[in-house]
């Protein structure tokens, strides 16, 4: 139940960053709730169910933008193999290491992002690509605190709901 819901919650979010984010633009640039929830699904599930949430997220995120399709559907599992790979190695139990693993993951993403781009092709003028990987990466980790938080409070009431 508790994956429907978060898919649900993926579903909902995909649907506000491309509509009402937009209202919210920091340098013309909004956070990406998308590989933000990817991310968290890690943090809640295991990882074969945070591996197909992040599955699902990168193909929403494929349709609903316009980047080359594909491209999010394969790069958000891959995070998601990571921070398996350095939960292994490192607990990622502690806020502060979970905002910072927010923070480098998105930084990267969009960095590989831009090169993937480039190397096909398109166009990017640097001071663009530079305030997307700077501005987004800040703005999609303080976005995180709110997000994470209320995720959080909702998952402790879905299992004392589910204990009664």
């Amino acid at each position: 139940m508790k994956r429907l819901l978060f898919a649900g919650i993926i579903l909902l979010l995909g649907v506000l960053q491309v509509t009402l984010i937009d209202s919210f633009k920091i340098f013309n640039v909004k956070p990406d709730l998308l590989l933000m929830i990817a991310i968290i699904a890690s943090f809640f599930f295991d990882f074969k169910e945070a591996l197909v949430l992040s599955v699902f997220a990168g193909v929403l995120k494929d349709i609903l933008g316009t980047d080359v399709f594909g491209m999010h559907t394969l790069l958000f599992p891959l995070w998601i193999f990571l921070i398996e790979r350095l939960n292994r190695q490192v607990p990622i139990d502690q806020d502060l290491i979970r905002l910072i693993l927010i923070f480098v993951i998105t930084f990267l993403h969009h960095m590989l992002r831009g090169l993937i781009l480039v190397w096909l092709g398109q166009q990017i003028r640097s001071g663009i690509f530079l305030r997307i990987l700077f501005v987004e990466s800040i703005y999609t980790t303080v976005v995180y605190l709110w997000v994470f938080k209320g995720l959080q409070r909702w998952m402790v009431l879905d299992e004392q709901n589910q204990e009664r």
